[in-house]
């Protein structure tokens, strides 16, 4: 079966579902057509609902992007609840993926990754949005410091960091078309980079 990445979760309002219908079209259409490419009036008609609708909810088109980007790029919940029980366990997950096409939620946090070098706004959603993405991840880490794959003296954040930084390199790579190196080397190379997380074998 092949590798399947984990998408984004988020609980629908059942308070105001039209929310939801709306966060779901924008983080649609700012994936498809970008940030600057895209205005309020595709997402209303992506979501077949009134202009009203939006600003009935949101001030700005930043706003929608912001709340789209916090419960539609990252997962909502913790990894360990989808069969990921250590950090080893999400690399080798991250790296098996090797499809070019991306998601909407995956096109979503590079489109913002993007747009936060020009709009403060949508820096502090990515800033939110990596915020629960680590503590979502944070657990795995803490799983292998606890069974010894990885060392007590290796830094959580910087193993974090490394992850974070993986995970935006390979979906970039992806999305550009290029060639990448055949399935079972890289694999294996990250095979060992994971090992070399753990404490030396004792003497």
């Amino acid at each position: 079966m092949p590798a399947t990445e984990i998408e984004p979760q988020d609980q629908p309002s059942a308070a105001d579902p039209l929310r939801d219908t709306l966060l779901d079209a924008a983080a649609r259409v700012f994936a498809r057509q970008g940030y600057d490419g895209t205005r309020i009036q595709d997402i209303v008609q992506e979501a077949g609902l009134s202009t009203g609708a939006v600003y009935g909810r949101f001030r700005s088109k930043n706003q929608l992007l912001r709340e789209a980007v916090i419960t539609r790029s990252v997962p909502q919940v913790r990894f360990s609840a989808t069969g990921v029980t250590k950090v080893a366990d999400l690399i080798a997950r991250m790296a098996a993926i090797h499809r070019p096409e991306l998601s909407d939620g995956e096109a979503l946090l590079l489109e913002t990754y993007v747009t936060s070098r020009r709009e403060p706004e949508v820096a502090a959603a990515l800033a939110e949005a990596e915020g629960r993405w680590r503590d979502a991840v944070q657990g795995l880490v803490e799983a292998a410091q606890a069974d010894g794959t990885v060392a007590e003296d290796v830094d959580i954040d910087a193993v974090l960091f490394l992850v974070r930084v993986m995970r935006l390199g390979l979906l970039l790579h992806r999305g550009s078309g290029l060639a990448r190196p055949e399935q079972q080397a890289w694999e294996s190379l990250l095979g060992r980079v994971v090992h070399s997380f753990g404490a030396p074998p004792e003497s």
